[in-house]
């Protein structure tokens, strides 16, 4: 049933209405003459005249232009959808190791050369940015963020609908972002950054939405945070109904180059302490030794992490008015047109 955005405004058609009988019983115009000996007797005027047509088709034109003035609305209303919806927080290490390459094992060192220098071997800050744009895009009813941690982490995104946005972040991310004393490996403090965006998404969105954390790291953690260890932020986490799923990346045998070679750098990588971290905050540990078993890890946590979110259905006012206004302007014009042509009257 439609509605209407100004209904007084039909108060007009009461004036039309009782304009309209008025000047439908109105004598026709006279003229006053001397005899009527010359002229012939005319039939009794009739109920229906051509005046009347006129009439009636200019009375039918105001009221439809009163009809439109009302601005006439009819409520469309679209089913409720249902989406798969998760408030995720990707928390991704930028330490130093993150430069480094897990190539075949079975490569001479030549090959790898060459793959590095054609860029279709990419060390692992390479690989987690195309894994992890690869599951944004795959991820369209979620809000997803970004944390990255060196000795400090910093949210790079906050939660977020608009995932072009994130990975044109994620795209940002390359080796020269940190300086290299600032590329430590602080797990708790990209945790407990993780922790407090989802938090501060909470305040702001009043649904009851699944939260989860990715921690995507190589290494184990070397950095004293004054406020917690990993497995401290881990049960602030589980405290807080967020769930952490916990990924190691890199082989056992990483290729190194540039200041990590020359450095003779130490790559640890203690698989104990990230299966306690995703343990204590209900979650799962993956590990990832290279590019194709990155790809299965974050396949199987798309397939985990599942919720479905119903949206209330939509309702929306569709305007009506132009089904009023254009059939009045068609019959205000053919008013005008017989009134000076076939219908022509003597003014």
């Amino acid at each position: 049933m439609p509605e209407f955005q100004h209904p007084l405004v039909l108060w007009l058609l009461l004036p039309l209405v009782v304009g309209l009988v008025w000047r439908w019983l109105l004598k026709p115009a006279g003229i006053a003459v001397s005899s009527t000996k010359h002229f012939r007797p005319s039939p009794a005027r009739s109920f229906f005249t051509a005046g009347h047509f006129l009439l009636g088709i200019e009375a039918l034109a105001a009221a439809g232009f009163i009809f439109a003035l009302s601005r006439p609305q009819q409520g469309v209303e679209l089913m409720p959808s249902e989406r798969e919806g998760t408030d995720i927080i990707l928390t991704l290490d930028y330490s130093n190791s993150m430069d480094a390459f897990d190539p075949d094992p079975s490569w001479p060192e030549g090959r790898i050369r060459a793959a590095i220098i054609d860029k279709t071997l990419k060390d692992r800050l390479g690989v987690a940015r195309d894994q992890i744009a690869r599951f944004v895009r795959r991820r369209s009813g979620d809000r997803i963020g970004l944390v990255i941690f060196g000795v400090d982490a910093y949210v790079a995104c906050p939660p977020t609908l608009d995932h072009d946005f994130i990975v044109s972040q994620v795209d940002m991310l390359d080796n020269a972002l940190l300086e290299r004393g600032e590329r430590g490996t602080n797990i708790a403090g990209g945790i407990a950054t993780s922790v407090n965006s989802l938090l501060n998404e909470k305040k702001k969105n009043s649904e009851d939405n699944r939260r989860t954390i990715i921690l995507i790291t190589d290494g184990d953690h070397t950095v004293a945070d004054e406020v917690f260890t990993p497995l401290d932020a881990a049960r602030a986490a589980r405290d807080n109904n967020i769930v952490i799923h916990s990924v190691g990346i890199g082989s056992d045998t990483p290729y190194r180059t540039g200041w990590l070679k020359s450095a003779r750098a130490s790559i640890r990588f203690d698989t104990r302490n990230m299966e306690k971290i995703a343990s204590i905050a209900n979650g799962r540990f993956f590990r990832a030794k290279d590019n194709q078993g990155f790809e299965d890890v974050m396949d199987t946590i798309d397939t985990l992490e599942t919720r479905t979110r119903i949206y209330p259905a939509l309702v929306y006012q569709r305007d009506l008015y132009r089904y009023f206004l254009i059939p009045a302007t068609i019959l205000l014009i053919l008013s005008f047109i017989l009134r000076k042509t076939l219908l022509l009257e003597l003014s």
